[in-house]
């Protein structure tokens, strides 16, 4: 609705994983890094953790799309809480065909010899599973017997959960301590800080410009101040705040975001919000929004 206004290409604050707005913080680097190595050196696991909107979803769709033309990456959007249906979901991933009678010995059997087929091509299986934190316990159990599947010299498949802290939590339990053994790396997204709430605007902001050495709008400092106090870092509120601020930005003919903007903007998302409350004046205050309230 404003892109015109500010001469953008596209929405700058869209909450979809684009890989094309990616913004490399020093954390999410380091997780997409690990993702690419043990896939590249086929190490075998990799997780990767977060709060809801964290923006590890977009470092996992960042990861598929450097990645997808030297690997075969299967996608499980299902068969989170049955191994069976893991097993059929990874191996219709794979074009492999099934007859629906399979045992569990004879899938495991047709997997196995479509990963072999796959090795032979030397590209890697990787099996992607986002909001992993939903996998049930025989789920993930069948995810760690899928380590069996490898050869005397080569791992025939790597597996890459995405999911939210209790993930991490539940592989920490003695019962899975057979799959943390086989996680080479794990990475987990924290909030971002201040100067990164401020870069990731600006990023986001030239990645959609017609013209990204002049953009057509500019948050102020202390409007940056406001957003993280607000936020809390969250990439996901930032994108909710900064698009309504852009658009009373547009309305108001503005091309620079205000603290009192934003202050206008919290009042319109959160009703209970004052935005004369002097409490705003102290840049450090908790944050009024959560992921629970905006949805």
């Amino acid at each position: 609705m404003y892109n015109e206004f500010y001469n953008f290409d596209r929405s700058p604050f869209e909450n979809t994983p684009d890989p094309r707005s990616f913004y490399a913080s020093e954390q999410h680097r380091e997780a997409l890094a690990a993702i690419e190595y043990c896939v590249r050196m086929r190490k075998g696991y990799v997780l990767v953790t977060g709060d809801i909107g964290s923006g590890k979803t977009t470092v996992g769709r960042t990861m598929l799309e450097r990645c997808g033309g030297s690997a075969k990456i299967v996608g499980v959007l299902h068969g989170h809480d049955e191994p069976m249906v893991l097993l059929r979901q990874i191996l219709l991933g794979l074009g492999s065909r099934f007859d629906p009678a399979d045992d569990h010995t004879r899938l495991l059997k047709r997997l196995q010899n479509r990963l072999q087929i796959w090795a032979l091509q030397n590209r890697p299986v990787v099996i992607y599973i986002d909001e992993a934190q939903t996998l049930s316990d025989g789920a993930l159990e069948e995810l760690r017997l899928l380590s069996n599947l490898d050869t005397d010299t080569q791992k025939l498949v790597q597996v890459v959960l995405i999911g939210q802290p209790e993930l991490r939590q539940r592989i920490r339990s003695p019962r899975f301590a057979a799959l943390r053994q086989r996680i080479a790396l794990a990475k987990e997204l924290r909030p971002l800080g201040r100067a990164d709430t401020g870069l990731y605007i600006a990023h986001r902001i030239r990645a959609v410009s017609a013209d990204p050495s002049r953009a057509g709008v500019v948050f102020s400092p202390l409007a940056i101040d406001q957003i993280h106090a607000f936020t809390g870092g969250t990439p996901r509120l930032i994108n909710f705040t900064c698009d309504n601020c852009l658009l009373l930005g547009m309305v108001r003919e503005a091309r620079q975001v205000t603290p009192e903007m934003v202050r206008h903007v919290m009042a319109d998302m959160v009703p209970t919000f004052d935005p004369s409350d002097p409490e705003l004046d102290d840049l450090d205050v908790e944050p009024k929004l959560t992921l629970a309230g905006s949805i």
